[in-house]
């Protein structure tokens, strides 16, 4: 590895022991001194190979893993031990909630790009090379990003895709109008940004866990965008053990406050009423799924939380619909919800 790292790669992580080992296993073939290359096809594990480098080692590339564990209570210390020592470093904290361990990341980087990556999701071989070549190319771009496909939780089957119109540079605030403002969550988490585009901030913890919507909307603010037209990242949907799938409205909530913020105030009349009228329509799908969650598990006291959700940012009709809902018996609400949800999908 060279002196500096070109990028730190920031995993935060709280309770993910069962799937951290296998992100792990993808950032680490990409290491230049661990001597690991790609699985062989068929194969879900790295072969070791004394003496390997990457295909940016000739560059004078290196990079730096820094996981930090925000106070995990399951094995996340055991089943990072293993890979510590080949340029992965690991930090535990007092649990306190994004951003805390991001920013704690952040403070804790050394290289001149930085990227955030989930504990749970899959990073090809080619990620670091490919974005770290799409920056370098592209001094104006503060952000690169590339296409991601989306699976099931435990990794055996493909969901949906998403994909850039664009191929190459694009103006930051054409990617922010176009891709970061539509719909509530953020299609771009799985990029590489310039650390030195954040000048000096770090993620604003009054966003709470929708911190990175945030992000990616004052960075895109802030310089242009660079699509890496790659597959480069598998991203597992949520299961239950996710603090997205369990405080789903309250994401909601958090990233629409980001977006209005970041709504342009030249923006002409019918592109925001469009992308208004986009979220609350996007509400009304979240709404439905994040009460069908509270009473699967039980916590039939966020109920009223979601209705007036629904009532506020969502459609009439949406809103209405949810507050029937919310007053139906338990197991009818439930029985409809779940109708609902095979029809709809969920909300990311």
């Amino acid at each position: 590895m060279t002196n500096t790292p070109k990028v730190s790669v920031i995993v935060p992580t709280y309770n993910r022991a069962a799937y951290l080992p296998a992100t792990l296993d993808t950032l680490t073939r990409q290491a230049f001194n661990c001597g690991l290359k790609p699985a062989a096809r068929g194969s879900t594990e790295p072969t070791l190979v004394h003496g390997a480098s990457s295909p940016l080692a000739g560059k004078g590339f290196g990079f730096e893993i820094i996981v930090v564990d925000d106070g995990s209570t399951d094995a996340t210390c055991d089943a990072v031990t293993p890979y510590l020592g080949c340029d992965v470093s690991y930090e535990r904290m007092e649990h306190t909630g994004l951003p805390a361990p991001i920013n704690r990341g952040l403070e804790l980087a050394c290289g001149e790009y930085a990227m955030l990556a989930n504990d749970h999701d899959l990073y090809a071989p080619e990620t670091l090379a490919s974005l770290i070549e799409a920056l370098d190319a592209h001094p104006s771009a503060v952000l690169a990003v590339s296409d991601v496909v989306l699976v099931t939780p435990d990794a055996s089957r493909e969901v949906a895709t998403y994909s850039f119109p664009y191929r190459g540079l694009v103006d930051g605030r054409q990617f922010l109008v176009e891709q970061l403002l539509p719909g509530i969550g953020s299609i771009a988490p799985h990029n590489m940004f310039r650390r030195d585009a954040l000048m000096g901030e770090v993620l604003d913890a009054t966003y709470g866990p929708s911190c990175d919507v945030e992000l990616w909307l004052r960075l895109a603010s802030r310089g242009d965008v660079v699509h890496v037209p790659q597959t480069l990242v598998r991203v597992r949907d949520r299961d239950e053990g996710s603090a997205h799938f369990q405080a789903n409205h309250r994401l909601v909530e958090q990233a629409l406050r980001a977006k209005r913020a970041y709504m342009p105030a030249d923006m002409d009349h019918v592109s925001r009423r469009a992308i208004e009228a986009g979220w609350r329509r996007r509400v009304d799908r979240s709404a439905a799924v994040s009460l069908w969650r509270a009473l699967e598990a039980g916590r039939v006291e966020e109920k009223g939380a979601v209705r007036e959700l629904a009532r506020r940012e969502g459609t009439r009709a949406g809103g209405l619909a949810v507050d029937a809902l919310t007053r139906l018996p338990g197991p009818l609400s439930l029985a409809l919800l779940r109708g609902a949800r095979r029809l709809w999908g969920e909300p990311r």
